[in-house]
């Protein structure tokens, strides 16, 4: 069996909460997910901010728990260190927003996503043109959705999801969308959601839990010429 951990680099989600994603994790991919966070970090990450503050504990815990797992999934959709992870690790580091782009790309010419509020919204470009996508990149659309407000039985949030997908495939020309939020990813709505718009919509948590077991199983890791390992001796405190 192949062990992944994803990894959440944050302290806002309480036990019943990891739980359930844990059980849906474990429902979505062939390989043994264990849903880990961190023991220091924002509650959230809504801003470059707390995208930042949250690297510092992923690290310190990534490094903990390598042993005792094949690969890992960052549990955050702006895949906060991505690139400190893949150098300090020896197992494949997979960032779910990476991952579904370069999907969305595949299934579709243009795409989009809905993200979680205005303000996320100048991060969620950077990350289109950070990962070499912008101009395949067509809809950004915020649905308005604080991740602690995240209700998974509601259906508004899916309603509203619904109604800004439909404005980004009439208005942007989107042929693809997906959620650009784990926890709007763990509603598990996506069924719904994809049979009302009529395009595929991807689901970031299945994707990447997919690529993570995949890549494990095979033996797949990040390159050492492009992922170099850092200067351990001068991390002190960090490990």
């Amino acid at each position: 069996m192949t062990d992944i951990a994803y990894l959440i680099p944050g302290v806002g989600l309480d036990e019943d909460e990891k739980n359930r994603r844990e059980q849906i994790a474990n429902e979505m991919t062939t390989g043994n997910v264990t849903v880990v966070d961190v023991d220091e970090g924002p509650l959230t990450i809504e801003s470059g901010v707390e995208e930042a503050w949250c690297v510092y504990g992923a690290m310190k815990k990534a490094v903990e728990i390598e042993s005792s797992f094949d690969g890992l999934v960052i549990g955050c959709f702006g895949d906060p260190g991505l690139r400190p992870l893949r150098e300090l690790l020896d197992i494949p580091v997979i960032g779910p927003a990476q991952t579904t782009f370069y999907t969305a790309a595949q299934v579709s010419d243009r795409f989009g996503w809905l993200t979680i509020l205005d303000s996320t919204l100048p991060m969620s470009h950077e990350q289109a043109v950070e990962y070499g996508l912008d101009d395949r990149c067509v809809s950004i659309r915020s649905v308005d959705a604080p991740v602690l407000s995240i209700d998974h039985e509601s259906n508004e949030l899916v309603n509203r999801m619904i109604a800004v997908g439909q404005q980004a495939i009439e208005e942007d020309g989107a042929e693809a969308l997906f959620p650009g939020c784990m926890s709007l990813s763990f509603a598990q709505r996506h069924e719904e959601i994809q049979e009302a718009l009529g395009v595929p919509f991807l689901d970031p948590a299945r994707l990447a839990l997919e690529q993570a077991t995949v890549w494990a199983r095979h033996g797949i890791v990040a390159s050492r010429k492009t992922y170099p390992e850092p200067s351990y001796d001068k991390l002190g405190a960090l490990l």
